[in-house]
């Protein structure tokens, strides 16, 4: 019964014990909207949601109509602030990639003949990215469930044996 209670500890350890590393945090990015700027422009903020900044964090940015080649690549600073200034002759919805370490979020800004659509910012939510860290973390929690499975099943034949 000690074998079993063992087993189970280890089969939890290493599945919640190694999510936590992976599920540990997201990516939040919020904008800032200064209408007195003289310039067409929105000012973003990349954290993780521990609260970090996403210092250094690659951003790609997608003119309207083209998904292929980036209009702008930069990075964020230090404190995660990257500044968005679109062509104004350029209407349509931008795409606006912020990646680092594994984690990525994607913003959708429309802009029309007026400037920026504010009430209109959106998150992507499509990202293939997002869906292959999902993947290979329930690969992880379903090899680490059979091998704590599979050890108490192999510690209950050795006992048997005895």
């Amino acid at each position: 019964m000690k074998s079993l209670a063992f087993g189970l500890l280890l089969s939890s350890s290493m599945v919640f014990g190694g999510a936590s590393v992976a599920w540990g945090h997201a990516v939040q990015t919020d904008y800032f909207v200064d209408l007195f700027a003289e310039e067409l422009q929105l000012d973003f903020t990349a954290s993780f949601s521990t609260g970090a900044p996403m210092a250094d964090a690659t951003v790609i940015v997608y003119a309207p109509g083209d998904r292929e080649t980036p209009w702008a690549e930069a990075s964020t600073d230090a404190a995660g602030y990257y500044t968005f200034q679109p062509d104004p002759d350029l209407t349509g919805n931008w795409r606006i990639e912020f990646a680092k370490d594994g984690h990525a979020d994607i913003r959708v800004v429309p802009v029309n003949e007026l400037g920026i659509d504010y009430q209109n910012i959106s998150d992507a939510g499509d990202t293939e990215f997002h869906q292959l860290a999902h993947l290979r973390q329930g690969i992880a929690v379903i090899s680490a469930t059979t091998l704590g499975v599979g050890a108490m099943v192999w510690q209950r034949r050795l006992a048997k044996r005895q």
